[in-house]
């Protein structure tokens, strides 16, 4: 007989629901808290719930039955040695859902499902982390570099070498009226003494020409 053995289907395949079910619980133990719908968030409480109370009794028959559900052997070890030890004293609430409003779009209603006991993990800042690895870095590499970093701050501190100024050549002053005039007139002066001297030269070795004759 099925008389209270009602369970949601999830609008999903027997297959399908398992397999999103056990990968939901072993993200809540891992995680201890994750964020889901509320219908699928009731239903890995009942699986999660059911693992727990099954690894307070710490025997190879009761991990081969939780091994068959989660078909992790690090989750399952886990379950056993780090989650189960929290609850023992406690026989029930496991777990809590916490409602988080509807979701935008579909408007489905969230939920997180969380352990109500959880291990306490220190993390550091990762500010910390980075100055103490800047640091130990620095204390290796401080030794070569600072030869390095002295002849660089010599040659920062050198004064550059100024250059001279090249001297411009001054610009020529344009020639006025008058004295292009007056050039010109040298210019055809030269020339008429110039074509003179060719002249009796030309002269000159004409008449010699008779002569020798």
């Amino acid at each position: 007989m099925r008389h209270r053995k009602r369970r949601g289907k999830l609008s999903m395949m027997t297959a399908h629901r398992k397999a999103m079910l056990r990968n939901m619980t072993i993200n809540l133990f891992k995680y201890q808290r994750i964020e889901t719908i509320l219908a699928r968030a009731k239903e890995t409480r009942r699986l999660a719930e059911h693992m727990i109370t099954l690894a307070k009794e710490d025997t190879v028959a009761s991990r081969r039955r939780a091994y068959e559900v989660l078909v992790d052997r690090d989750m399952v070890g886990r379950l056993f040695k780090e989650i189960a030890p929290l609850f023992k004293d406690r026989k029930s609430g496991y777990t809590r859902i916490i409602p988080l409003g509807f979701r935008r779009g579909d408007g489905a209603e969230l939920a997180k499902l969380e352990l109500t006991e959880k291990k306490i993990e220190e993390k550091l800042p990762k500010k910390k982390e980075k100055a103490r690895a800047e640091s130990a870095t620095r204390k290796e590499t401080a030794q070569p570099s600072a030869a390095k970093a002295e002849t660089a701050h010599e040659e920062k501190h050198k004064e550059p070498k100024k250059e001279e100024p090249k001297k411009k050549p001054a610009p020529k002053a344009k020639p006025t009226l008058e004295e292009e005039k007056r050039t010109e007139k040298a210019r055809s002066e030269e020339k008429k003494i110039e074509a003179k001297k060719s002249f009796m030269k030309n002269l000159r070795g004409f008449f010699r020409r008779k002569t020798d004759m």
